[in-house]
C-alpha cells in the first residue's frame, strides 16, 4: 500500500489532500465555509468498520469530504468521470489521522481503515438522493 499521507498533490484531477486544521480547546475542525470543498450541505455520518470490513462507493452526482479523525486508512481511488484529464487513473493513497479527502463526484472510492479507526463522512447529498448504482456494489 502507499506510503504515510503527503499534503502536496493528488495524481486524480480534483481530488485534494489536507491535513486537517486546530480549533481553541482540542477541537478539531473538520469543515468550515471558507474552505470552500462542498457546494452544499446534505448529510454527514461517522464510520468505523470492523476488521477487514471495507467501505466502497461511487457518487455520480456528489462531491463527498472523508475525515480521518482517529487511526489509519488504506484509500483507493478511481477516476471514472469522462471528461476528467486523470480519466482512467488509479492512486492509492494512505492516510494518517488527522487529515482530510475531498473527492470529487464520479471518483470511485474503496476505504480500508486499520482496526479502530475512525473516519467522518460528508455528503453535499444524501444517500437517498444518489444511490450506489447495484453494478458497482
Amino acid at each position: 500500500m502507499a506510503g504515510p499521507t503527503t499534503f502536496d498533490e493528488s495524481v486524480i484531477h480534483d481530488v485534494l489532500l489536507t491535513p486537517l486544521a486546530s480549533a481553541p480547546a482540542g477541537r478539531r475542525a473538520i469543515l468550515s465555509f471558507e474552505d470552500h470543498l462542498l457546494r452544499r450541505f446534505g448529510s454527514a455520518e461517522v464510520v468505523r468498520l470492523g476488521p477487514g470490513e471495507a467501505f466502497r462507493v461511487l457518487r455520480e452526482k456528489a462531491d463527498e469530504i472523508w475525515a480521518l479523525l482517529d487511526g489509519a486508512a488504506d484509500f483507493l481511488l478511481e477516476d471514472t468521470r469522462p471528461i476528467s484529464p486523470t480519466l482512467g487513473v488509479n492512486q492509492a493513497v494512505r492516510m494518517d489521522s488527522p487529515a482530510r479527502l475531498l473527492l470529487p463526484f464520479g471518483v470511485r472510492l474503496l476505504v480500508r481503515p486499520d482496526p479502530r479507526a475512525l473516519l467522518l463522512r460528508i455528503m453535499t447529498h444524501s444517500e437517498a438522493e444518489d444511490p450506489l448504482p447495484a453494478e458497482t456494489a
